[in-house]
């Protein structure tokens, strides 16, 4: 199994019924639409849910991206 898939799977599985209800719905619309509705999906999913800032660090590893 991919880990990306996996990874998804563990979220879903961490969701309560309701939320797993409305993922489903949401995966539906999104399989079956169109490009508006598909990006419109997207969006959406993209949207502040009031997250102001993301504390990322120090951490005791190394970043694969940048080395530091």
């Amino acid at each position: 199994m991919d880990s990306k898939v996996a990874e998804l799977l563990l979220g879903f599985n961490a969701l309560n019924p309701a939320q797993r209800n409305e993922f489903t719905l949401v995966i539906n619309r999104y399989i079956e639409g169109d490009l508006i509705t598909k990006d419109r999906i997207v969006r959406e999913s993209r949207r502040d849910f009031g997250i102001t800032k993301v504390d990322l660090g120090p951490t005791a590893q190394v970043c694969r991206y940048c080395g530091k």
